[in-house]
């Protein structure tokens, strides 16, 4: 991670000085920390120094869409990015409705599983089956020790779902969303196959929630307010967003996910070692990153990585069958589909 450019002393405003103070706090941590995990984000809240921080104000955002993976049908996910007022970038990728499927994955390490306990496919690293149809992939939320919610994957409860919790519900049809749980998600006419929950929600009905106590959006590297984040939302077509940068205020992320029709979203994992997301040109291709200044390349999720993940690929027609029971409030099923 590189520190940002110098600014004109005449120039600086209140929060630009901030983000320099910040930054140097933490350039001097990172410069160990980088080399291998840093320290999870948890939910005690940080004692403030600092008067609460305000969201910036947004810089006009790039007015095209770039494509990141196409078919013959056309764009599936796109990008495009906008500068804060300092330069600190944050890339917004749009994956469309109907042309992809979520899948849930465990990590080695995290959360934490007894033997035997995780389903066949939701392990730790992207699948044969999923390489062929795969569109991209992005990391997960907080790790579990900070207590931020719960976990399920193809029907199986690692960690209970909490209720208002922020979740990010994956369903056996194919579809998603992102809501509080059992104030919004899940649907009721939908069986539920996977949820990742992380914090309360960061947008809500199109509105961002108050990010003012940045401390309640995690515990940062260097006390900073602004470090490495990211979040996940969805538009009210269905249409997912993944926002993330290596410089960033919660705030700031919500505000790009508002002016992008975000309806509602949540936070993932923040600090310099865990945010990233990788995208192939094609179905099926090379996935290359596309975060600027993310920690690492894509073979983390094609080898076996340590903490979970989310992989996109392009939707397929399937016939599934259920092969699990219930768990937690609403009965859920691990799927068992073969491509048509």
């Amino acid at each position: 991670m590189q520190p940002p450019v110098p600014e004109s002393s005449t120039a600086r405003s209140p929060i630009a000085q901030l983000r320099i103070a910040a930054t140097a706090l933490l350039v001097s941590v990172v410069a160990a920390a980088c080399g291998g995990p840093a320290t999870s984000a948890a939910m005690t809240p940080v004692v403030l120094t600092a008067t609460a921080v305000p969201t910036h104000p947004l810089a006009p955002k790039d007015p095209t869409w770039h494509p990141l993976t196409t078919s013959v049908d056309g764009v599936i996910a796109e990008q495009r990015s906008t500068t804060l007022p300092d330069g600190a970038l944050v890339t917004t990728a749009r994956f469309r409705v109907g042309q992809v499927h979520l899948a849930l994955h465990v990590g080695s390490e995290d959360p934490v599983t007894k033997p035997g306990q995780v389903p066949a496919g939701a392990g730790n690293a992207i699948t044969a089956q999923e390489r062929i149809s795969l569109v991209g992939v992005f990391n997960g939320g907080f790790k579990h020790p900070a207590d931020q919610g719960g976990f399920m994957v193809d029907g199986v409860v690692i960690h209970p779902l909490r209720n208002d919790a922020a979740s990010l519900v994956l369903y056996s049809d194919g579809t998603f969303a992102v809501g509080a749980w059992n104030h919004g998600v899940p649907n009721p006419a939908k069986q539920v196959l996977s949820v990742r929950q992380n914090l309360t929600l960061l947008v809500d009905r199109g509105r961002a929630v108050s990010t003012a106590v940045w401390g309640n959006w995690g515990s940062t590297i260097g006390n900073s307010p602004t470090v490495a984040r990211s979040a996940v939302g969805t538009d009210a077509e269905g249409n997912l967003y993944y926002v993330g940068s290596m410089h960033a205020l919660p705030g700031d992320l919500a505000a790009v996910l508002v002016r992008e029709g975000v309806r509602t979203a949540m936070e993932l994992d923040i600090n310099p070692y865990w945010p990233s997301l990788d995208t192939t040109r094609r179905p099926g291709g090379h996935l290359t990153t596309q975060l600027p200044g993310q920690s690492h390349d894509p073979s983390i999720y094609l080898n076996g990585w340590t903490r979970d993940f989310i992989v996109v690929t392009r939707a397929q027609t399937t016939t599934c069958a259920p092969s699990a029971g219930s768990g937690g409030d609403v009965n859920v099923f691990r799927q068992v589909c073969a491509s048509s």
